[in-house]
């Protein structure tokens, strides 16, 4: 599986600094959402930022 950063700089044509950007973003998002107890909108963050399914959110847990 491609990472998050390879499929926004091959499928979005992001900059790698953008992509990296973005998923800085979707990430304190995501600590945002465990820290409210939300925990359906943090299985979705993917989709939500970036369009992908929840498999890619283990990138963004470590």
């Amino acid at each position: 599986m491609k990472s998050i950063k390879e499929v926004l700089v091959s499928r979005d044509d992001m900059s790698e600094e953008e992509a990296e950007a973005l998923i800085s973003e979707a990430t304190e998002q995501f600590h945002r959402y465990l820290d409210q107890g939300d925990l359906e909108s943090a299985y979705y963050i993917c989709e939500e930022y970036f369009g992908l399914e929840p498999d890619y959110l283990t990138q963004l847990i470590g």
